[in-house]
């Protein structure tokens, strides 16, 4: 048999509305946030390609730090898909242990960033000497803002004491957003490896 919603008080006589489950609630409300986030970046990449296909745009050099800080940021995501598995099946320990190593991981791929970009400073890339370097310490950066928010919720979740199934649940959400997280470093990625201002004129009808 289904279970029998729970009904809200009724303010004044009128006909109740059954409430969401809490589960399809809060998975809504990830997808939510990750859609907003994906329009941000999008919007910031369509400005990203414009601007290089000016006149004054100079490339960054190679900045071959970034493919191991890409495979960091992979392995977490992985280990984190991990520790939900092993949540799903009650083992409610190696879930904790595999957690604590994809969050660990995570730190890593931050101060690999930070790694990045004093590198760059100390190259003379600095954030006002090109839109080139400005654009792309505003896309790591905030792309990595937003990975600081996914360790918060990482950390919330470390001490719980719950049972394996609402944490199989909540560690589940958590790692949709550093799955998402995962995808939208890829794509940043790529434009900064990838794109040139040829291809960015290219794609924005400028005649060279």
């Amino acid at each position: 048999m289904r279970p029998v919603p729970s009904w809200p008080p009724m303010p004044s006589g009128g006909v109740p509305i059954a409430q969401p489950p809490r589960r399809r609630a809060s998975q809504i409300a990830v997808w939510w946030l990750m859609g907003v986030i994906g329009v941000l970046f999008g919007l910031m990449l369509v400005a990203y390609v414009m601007r290089m296909s000016l006149g004054d745009w100079r490339p960054l050099p190679s900045l071959p730090v970034l493919w191991v800080n890409t495979g960091v940021l992979a392995a977490a995501c992985i280990v984190m898909q991990s520790s939900v598995w092993q949540a799903k099946r009650g083992e409610l320990r190696r879930s904790r242990r595999d957690w604590m190593a994809a969050g660990v991981l995570a730190m890593v791929f931050v101060i690999g960033q930070l790694w990045v970009w004093r590198d760059l400073v100390a190259r003379h890339y600095g954030v006002a000497g090109n839109p080139a370097n400005s654009f792309f310490f505003l896309l790591t950066g905030l792309h990595a803002l937003h990975l600081i928010g996914g360790l918060v919720a990482w950390a919330l979740l470390m001490p719980r004491a719950i049972s394996h199934g609402t944490r199989a649940r909540r560690l589940a959400l958590t790692a949709q957003y550093w799955h998402f997280l995962l995808v939208l470093w890829l794509v940043l990625f790529a434009a900064v490896a990838n794109l040139t201002p040829e291809i960015a004129q290219r794609l924005c009808g400028v005649s060279q």
